[in-house]
């Protein structure tokens, strides 16, 4: 069996909650496990407000594309800006044994995204940021 969902979601915060409406939605229809549905949400929710807040150094409207695809119990979420070039994947991994006072700013949500996750990769193509993130179910 594969599913599919796809949004073009705009550079807006409602957006975030919008996208989370959806993927419950889909998850509902295909029966997803919830404490997967939760892990993934967290991921995605985390990465579309990297995007919102670094992406773009000019103000505007943006579109970020959202594929969803369900497809033999694997999970795969695309999601596609044209915002600055960032790859999370090369950002270094938090020293979490520091206290909090000592740790830098940053790096933590980029953390929860690949704990979230089962595999997540990065490309830029055609001008365009490129992350898939992978659950299987």
């Amino acid at each position: 069996m594969t599913a599919q969902l796809d949004l073009a979601l705009l550079n807006k915060a409602e957006e975030i909650a919008r996208a989370q409406d959806e993927l419950e939605r889909f998850a509902v229809v295909h029966q997803l496990p919830v404490r997967k549905l939760h892990e993934v949400q967290v991921a995605l929710e985390e990465h579309l407000s990297n995007i919102l807040h670094y992406s773009h150094a000019e103000p505007g409207d943006y579109t970020i594309q959202l594929q969803v695809r369900l497809a033999e119990s694997e999970l795969r979420i695309r999601v596609e800006d044209d915002g600055l070039p960032f790859n999370p994947l090369a950002h270094p991994v938090p020293d979490l044994s520091l206290p909090m006072e000592e740790k830098p700013i940053g790096g933590l949500g980029i953390h929860m995204i690949r704990n979230s996750l089962d595999e997540v990769e990065y490309c830029r193509e055609k001008g365009k940021n490129i992350l898939t993130m992978i659950k299987r179910m």
